[in-house]
């Protein structure tokens, strides 16, 4: 059961290791106030939605070694090795939340673990991290009418903001998590309207 203590640990946690990077920690905020109200909108147990906010990107200031070593804690080489290297601190966030802060909610351990390439089936929780991480405030590419739908209709929201990241991650010649690509697919069925 994740309690209000769990939650200060982890507070506590982040202000220490974020102290060079005010930044990050204010990202990691601005993503919270944004799930927090998604939250409130499609009901999901709040106390879950902290500890994925809070712990999301708790591992973003490792190196790579570091953050492969922490997620192979929890996730098997064949796995993490088709994982992009951007989204590696995902897993070892993840794996952070399960060793160090004993998070045995495997919704919670999944919307940390995806909300940098989404995935097919997501959860609502892990569609609220997702949705919050890419369209907080300091996000100034992300438009109002995408914020605006995050609140009516999560599901177009996921959809819209990966097809976004494709874009920007091929026109980048950045690599696609399969994850990714495999989300495009389901979505599409269900928000067929989107391409009208």
């Amino acid at each position: 059961m994740i309690n209000s203590e769990t939650i200060n640990k982890i507070n506590e946690y982040l202000k220490n290791e974020f102290l060079q990077d005010q930044a990050r920690l204010q990202h990691i905020m601005n993503v919270l106030k944004v799930a927090l109200d998604l939250g409130e909108i499609f009901v999901v147990d709040k106390n879950a939605l902290k500890v994925a906010v809070l712990l999301h990107d708790a591992t973003k200031m490792l190196d790579f070694k570091e953050n492969y070593t922490l997620a192979s804690k929890m996730f098997d080489k064949d796995v993490l090795n088709q994982v992009p290297i951007p989204c590696l601190h995902a897993y070892s966030a993840a794996a952070l939340a399960k060793v160090k802060f004993e998070i045995q909610d495997q919704d919670v351990l999944n919307a940390i673990t995806y909300h940098c390439s989404g995935r097919p089936k997501m959860s609502m929780l892990e569609k609220i991290v997702f949705v919050s991480d890419y369209i907080e405030e300091k996000r100034d590419f992300v438009t109002d009418d995408l914020r605006e739908l995050a609140r009516v209709d999560l599901n177009k929201s996921v959809y819209n903001i990966m097809l976004q990241t494709k874009a920007y991650l091929i026109k980048n010649n950045k690599a696609i998590s399969d994850l990714t690509d495999l989300a495009i697919k389901d979505y599409e069925s269900e928000v067929e309207e989107f391409n009208d």
